[in-house]
């Protein structure tokens, strides 16, 4: 058994950035008509191996932007701090080292208590009455259970980068969901036990949180605050986990040499992904 550790294997990044890439510059290409522009791509850190993605679209798209989401509960990205949090699945407390924290332009910060309450709005039947009485399409309320609990988070980093930038119809944000309702299906009943039936009153409150979206706790990322995330790596990557510090030192000072490095070797996982393949008899 071999148990790979995502949030230092660049295989993680470089699945993300040219499959993940790829997916995304082709519904640009296939959605996107003259008068639209695609803004940039907000995702939650995590392993932050999906953060390749948005690698590979700024070589294309060179003016775009990288945001990372992360709990507010746990601020490390924007206030180096740490904590519990119930957004399940986004990472903490460290900074992962295939983060190219100096390719990152904004750092947003969600309440997991938003994430909390808007599961309840997006899933319980009174919920989904409200949002189709408000005008939300019913193609998409009746499948808002395609979003988990951190897919709710990327969905309200995306709705704040896009209210901090103040950006209309034409401009395009993407964002991916990451989770759905099936890993959560015991969590809307034991809300249920600790807050109650959900009611009309509920989702009113919830859906008003969801339109008064604030852009309260983010931060555009200069150079020396880039560098502030990426020293974080130090105390995680170095003297805890014996990596070499001049590597460290070449994702910051060698950054374009190091990442193209990294990026080159799409071609080379591709083989070695066909000779594994081969020899386990999937191909």
């Amino acid at each position: 058994i071999v148990i790979f550790n995502q949030f230092d294997e660049f295989g993680n990044h470089l699945w993300h950035y040219e499959v993940t890439g790829n997916t995304m510059r082709e519904i640009l290409e296939n959605e996107m008509d003259e008068n639209d522009t695609y803004f940039g791509v907000v995702l939650s850190s995590g392993s932050s191996g999906t953060m390749g993605c948005g690698d590979f679209l700024k070589e294309i798209y060179p003016s775009s932007k990288i945001a990372v989401s992360e709990a507010l509960q746990c601020p490390t990205i924007l206030l180096n701090g740490y904590g519990g949090h119930r957004i399940e699945g986004i990472g903490d407390k460290h900074i992962p080292w295939i983060h190219n924290v100096r390719n990152t332009d904004m750092a947003i910060a969600i309440d997991d208590e938003h994430t909390i309450r808007l599961l309840r709005l997006f899933n319980e039947p009174i919920g989904r009455e409200y949002l189709k009485s408000r005008g939300v399409p019913a193609e998409i309320v009746d499948n808002l259970d395609l979003l988990g609990i951190s897919s709710i988070g990327n969905l309200l980093s995306a709705i704040k980068f896009a209210k901090y930038y103040e950006l209309d119809e034409n401009d395009v944000v993407l964002t991916v969901f990451t989770d759905s309702m099936e890993l959560y299906l015991s969590r809307t009943r034991e809300l249920t036990e600790e807050r109650g039936e959900y009611t009309k009153t509920d989702a009113i409150r919830d859906f008003e949180l969801l339109e008064q979206l604030s852009i309260d706790y983010m931060m555009e990322l200069d150079y020396y605050q880039r560098k502030r995330i990426h020293n974080l790596k130090y105390y995680t990557w170095i003297e805890q986990q014996g990596k070499e510090l001049a590597e460290l030192d070449a994702q910051w000072y060698d950054y374009k040499n190091y990442w193209k490095r990294i990026h080159d070797l799409v071609p080379q996982f591709d083989r070695l992904i066909e000779k594994f393949n081969s020899r386990v008899g999937l191909l």
